[in-house]
């Protein structure tokens, strides 16, 4: 089985980001409106402390994500280290395939256990400190349970999404999204006018997640797929083998993650016990409306994925190198309409909507972007050089995350420079080894320098822009 790419899923994959995205615009307006500063800094403090802890997933999402796309694509044993070449039609080997989704479902459930357990611990110590013992904001207590449950259900349910991209249902996968984010839209702007604030904002967040695993066990669990799966029993020995295969990088993973959430969401974790709400609130904004236009910019990357790690297993470089070229000449435009748009209609738009929280100074937002697409440009390239199976960055990662966590204490601790400092500490990090490293091992494996790997992904972008027209 191969796995194809056709416009529809391009369509879907562009139309579920939006709608991924529209949850925070749409809805962004009513709660930089209708919630007050201290709640407003509560949710961004709430948002850090869900991405620390689901940290824990630890890399296994995308590796679960990338096996099921090998076995779909003929390969009859996986392996820790590299991939199993194929280059004939072969079929899928169903007892692998039963035991991947036994395995992602047996891991997942006990990472969704241990991050309860850490975010009603440990988190409710951090949000408890950070809200004066939960004063600032009424029924904040309550607010945190109740997103505590929702980060525990999202965890739970993740390996479906690895299972409909690995199959290469890029396109349910998408419409399963798209559905989610509607059905979460809805539900916070009810919640949000009857009156409930920042507590019905994470109601919203519970509930989602239910509506999620109910499509896309829709769409991946045909009856004919039901049915050839069913007639295996999966002892616990094969599941064991198959989580030490997937572990092996996984545990790599997981440590990449670890030192990227260092990199991009430590600093507004420390800032909420240093800076002022209002700063809180600021320097939240910022990394959440750049953030959007990162994912918008990296939608593309994302959607040809399994297509990279398709290509992989079938050894087809020459179309490899030019698909991943394309994506990226498509990351870097949109990522400089969108940052040249925020700068312009950002600060206006917050005013027309009477928001409670306002953004940076604009030379702070400029350098903050430029600092992001250096960043999304080499994070793309190490996530392409994934695709084979093959984790290079570990320790890079970790030591640039402890560089900007240790940066951005000292920063926040001995100067004045509050945001700035921040923003600062991160880009200096990064530009030191991680923005040229990994696009430099990407040009070497295939035997280009940069600007010729610019210069392709532009004549890909015009040839499938003719063939679109």
């Amino acid at each position: 089985m191969s796995i194809s790419l056709s416009k529809k899923d391009v369509a879907w994959g562009y139309i579920a980001q939006f709608f991924s995205l529209a949850t925070g615009l749409i809805t962004l307006p009513l709660i930089l409106n209708m919630l007050s500063t201290e709640e407003i800094t509560l949710n961004y403090l709430m948002i850090t402390v869900g991405s620390l802890v689901s940290l824990f997933d630890f890399g296994f999402a995308p590796q679960f994500g990338r096996n099921i796309t090998y076995i779909f694509s003929g390969s009859k044993k996986l392996q820790k280290e590299g991939i199993e070449i194929s280059t004939e039609s072969n079929g899928i080997n169903y007892r692998l395939l039963a035991t991947m989704i036994h395995t992602a479902r047996y891991v997942y459930r006990r990472i969704g256990l241990i991050v309860l357990v850490v975010m009603l611990t440990f988190g409710t110590l951090y949000i408890a400190k950070a809200t004066n013992g939960f004063s600032n904001v009424e029924n904040s207590f309550i607010i945190w349970i109740v997103y505590s449950l929702s980060t525990f259900f999202n965890i739970y349910f993740a390996y479906y999404s690895s299972l409909l991209t690995g199959k290469g249902l890029i396109m349910e996968s998408k419409k399963a999204s798209i559905y989610t984010s509607f059905i979460k839209i809805i539900l916070t702007f009810l919640f949000l006018y009857t009156g409930l604030g920042l507590l019905g904002v994470s109601l919203a967040n519970l509930l989602a997640p239910f509506a999620n695993r109910f499509i896309s066990y829709h769409y991946f669990f045909t009856k004919d797929l039901k049915e050839k799966i069913s007639a295996f029993i999966i002892t616990k020995n094969e599941k064991i083998d198959l989580f030490k295969i997937i572990w092996h990088n996984a545990k790599k993973l997981g440590l990449v993650f670890l030192g990227s959430y260092a990199i991009s969401k430590l600093g507004i974790f420390l800032a909420g016990l240093y800076l002022s709400p209002s700063e809180v609130a600021s320097y939240g904004l910022m990394l959440q409306l750049v953030g959007i236009i990162s994912g918008v910019a990296s939608t593309l990357f994302s959607v040809y994925q399994p297509k990279f790690a398709d290509l992989r297993v079938r050894n087809d470089n020459a179309l490899l190198i030019k698909n991943f070229a394309f994506t990226m000449n498509i990351f870097y435009l949109l990522f400089i309409i969108g940052t040249a748009s925020l700068i312009i209609l950002g600060p206006p738009l917050l005013k027309v909507i009477g928001s409670n929280a306002l953004l940076p100074p604009i030379s702070i937002i400029l350098l903050y972007s430029i600092i992001m697409l250096l960043e999304g440009n080499h994070s793309n390239f190490a996530t392409f050089i994934v695709t084979k199976n093959s984790i290079p960055f570990v320790k890079p990662s970790l030591i640039a995350g402890a560089a900007i966590g240790v940066g951005s204490f000292l920063s926040l601790q001995y100067t004045n420079l509050g945001i700035l400092g921040l923003v600062l500490v991160q880009g200096l990090c990064q530009i030191v080894y991680a923005n040229w490293k990994w696009p430099h091992v990407v040009c070497k494996e295939f035997n280009i320098n940069f600007p010729k790997f610019l210069t392709m992904g532009f004549k890909e972008s015009f040839n499938k822009l003719k063939a679109f027209i």
